[in-house]
């Protein structure tokens, strides 16, 4: 007949319609990778997918830095020792905001953002968690 029902459809393609979401995300993923260069398809993103990892650490010591040539001021930057990849490592993190209660010893969350207009600094340490207090 003229009316559309599961008799009129043919046996092999019958699944199609009745496909969950996870089978059309899939199907995407499978066009994506015919049509994407190798890099990018085979590119891993660290840290479980997260873009910016957070990485709690230590303070071992405060200091003030000069900016690149344009721009002027110090800025206030620490030493935190943190774990990564199963070893300890030492990194410097910038300080955001006017004023901090900052001490060495402190618990602190610091994030990978770089600071453009500070050489060598590619950390944040992240306002308002642990010790970091607002």
């Amino acid at each position: 007949g003229d009316v559309f029902t599961a008799e009129w459809i043919e046996e092999e393609h019958k699944g199609y319609w009745h496909r969950n979401n996870r089978d059309v995300i899939a199907d995407k993923r499978l066009d994506f990778e015919a049509e994407c260069p190798m890099w990018l398809v085979n590119r891993k993103v660290e840290n479980g997918g997260r873009q910016c990892p957070v990485v709690e650490g230590v303070i071992v010591d405060l200091q003030t830095r000069k900016p690149k040539k344009p721009n002027s001021g110090n800025r206030k930057v620490a030493k935190v020792q943190i774990m990564k990849h199963g070893e300890q490592k030492v990194v410097t993190a910038r300080i955001q905001g006017e004023n901090n209660t900052l001490q060495q010893h402190h618990r602190v969350l610091v994030q990978y953002c770089r600071a453009r207009n500070m050489p060598t600094v590619k950390w944040v340490i992240v306002r308002g968690q642990l010790d970091a207090q607002y």
